[in-house]
């Protein structure tokens, strides 16, 4: 990591609204730098933990590159656009009369490119996510259903774009509505060759602004250029189709793209200790499974993804290297490595303490608990990626919860959006001291490390609490006071009834 001031994250314009999702009744999620999500078991944090992480994962894996600077390579299969062109008939009739004119410039008017991005969310994205949430939840769309009612939905809106989707008991999956709306597009025709395809190479410029180390792009323009010889138009209407599907793709990517998403979920531990196993039971239903009919293991996608991603964790060291070594040191006494005895062989997972190597399945559930956490941001989370941790805080004495409290906060000074379900009101306090030293005039701040603070826009508390009124539980905003932090009233009425029960019992003692 880069030495010096931190820098500003930006913010994650991604907001989740949900109604009868599994146990959650209504509410609404707005992402901050960092997400908390607190309130008793079996309330729903993890649904809306795993929503986002379905959601991060249908948008931003489709493409496999940086859409924002990689625009130009970005292609849909040839077999996947004729899909699409079949449900264009007003593309086509538009392309062909284009073909016939004398005209050099082709404009889309925006109603057709509209129509062209409602298919391609409805083809990709919209698809992708029904697939996504149910690999996730690993349940089929209706066992997502709030008991006792008949559909739920979801509203989801990222960088200006609507999506809402429901699904009803029958089965009926829709996709309700997508707000990405088009201005109208021109293709300007460029002589080529005779028998050359046609393309559209996307010619831009754009501006560079520096501030210290760092530098943005802004001000893109894009000039669509089709390259193809107007004698050739005619002949070519196919491949003019397919290209300008193309241009309207990678303006989607260009908006639409997520970052790169981590879950973790909870029980950590209990995978870790025995991942070899649990390993090789997916190897074995996905080596068998078109020879055989096989009843896998039913387990969460998130928990196949975190198998998956330790059996190929990579050696290099990340960016946040650094950042979690200091913690790690500070909480283990030791290190968590991760290697290989073999090529090709299942990875070890070790500690070492001492210079002594203990497998990981020997190890305290404090090791175990962290190994993951601590693996992911060593060799796979970068600042910009999504970090979502189910009760970071487990197994964790209250000291070392305060240490992770401050691993967090180092995570959003580096540029990582973080959200994390909790029960610990340890966690919460620390964070709260951190948001409180961000109010200190700077003569005062350095008397604590300035670099572990946290402002009150980049934190946002939810608390899930009983819906009375329609059962379940609805979410909502908690407040955060730049003077006291974030509020403990879901943990204080706790600590209230207990201290109420100890009167009574101490009263009747001397009764």
């Amino acid at each position: 990591m880069r030495k010096g001031k931190p820098k500003t994250p930006k913010k994650l314009d991604l907001a989740i609204e949900v109604k009868n999702f599994g146990p959650i009744s209504k509410g609404t999620v707005s992402l901050k730098n960092l997400t908390v999500l607190i309130g008793p078991n079996n309330s729903g944090k993890s649904y809306i933990a795993m929503l986002v992480h379905a959601f991060a994962e249908s948008y931003s894996q489709r493409f496999g590159l940086d859409a924002s600077t990689l625009h130009y390579l970005i292609r849909i299969p040839v077999d996947e656009k004729q899909i699409l062109i079949n449900n264009l008939p007003e593309l086509e009739e538009l392309i062909n009369m284009f073909a016939k004119s004398i005209n050099e410039e082709l404009e889309i008017p925006q109603e057709i490119s509209n129509k062209i991005i409602d298919e391609i969310y409805k083809h990709y994205y919209d698809h992708n996510l029904k697939d996504k949430i149910e690999a996730i939840y690993a349940c089929q769309q209706k066992e997502l259903i709030r008991i006792d009612e008949t559909s739920y939905k979801i509203g989801i809106t990222y960088s200006g774009n609507v999506s809402i989707l429901s699904f009803v008991r029958s089965g009926k999956y829709m996709k309700i509505k997508n707000t990405f709306n088009a201005d109208n597009i021109t293709y300007y025709i460029q002589s080529e060759k005779s028998n050359q395809s046609p393309s559209i190479r996307e010619a831009y410029s754009f501006d560079i602004t520096e501030s210290g180390e760092t530098a943005s792009i802004s001000n893109i323009f894009i000039r669509n250029v089709l390259h193809i010889s107007k004698e050739n138009m005619i002949k070519n209407c196919q491949h003019i189709m397919e290209t300008v599907i193309d241009s309207h793709y990678r303006r989607i990517a260009q908006k639409s793209t997520m970052p790169l998403s981590y879950y973790l979920p909870a029980g950590r531990t209990g995978i870790l200790q025995s991942y070899r196993t649990l390993l090789a039971n997916i190897v074995n239903n996905l080596t068998f499974s078109s020879t055989r009919k096989t009843e896998p293991a039913s387990m969460q996608g998130a928990v196949v993804q975190l198998i998956s991603d330790i059996y190929t964790m990579p050696d290099k060291h990340g960016p946040l290297y650094d950042i979690v070594v200091e913690f790690e040191h500070e909480i283990t006494k030791g290190e968590i490595t991760i290697k290989r005895l073999l090529p090709g062989s299942i990875p070890e997972i070790q500690y070492s303490f001492k210079g002594t190597a203990i497998p990981i399945h020997r190890t305290s559930s404090t090791i175990s608990e962290l190994a993951p956490i601590i693996l992911y941001l060593k060799h796979r989370v970068e600042p910009g990626d999504i970090m979502i941790i189910e009760e970071p805080e487990a197994h964790l004495h209250p000291e070392n919860q305060r240490l992770m409290a401050k691993l967090l906060v180092k995570l959003i000074r580096a540029g990582v959006y973080v959200i994390i379900t909790t029960h610990s009101d340890f966690l919460l306090e620390q964070l709260s001291n951190y948001l409180l030293i961000s109010t200190l005039p700077t003569k005062k701040k350095k008397f604590f490390e300035t670099e572990n603070y946290i402002s009150t826009d980049e934190i946002g508390a939810y608390v899930f609490q009983q819906d009375n009124t329609k059962g379940g539980y609805q979410i909502r905003e908690e407040e955060i006071d730049k003077d006291d932090g974030i509020s403990d009233e879901e943990f204080f009425n706790v600590n209230k009834s207990l201290y109420d029960e100890t009167v009574k019992i101490k009263d009747a003692m001397t009764e």
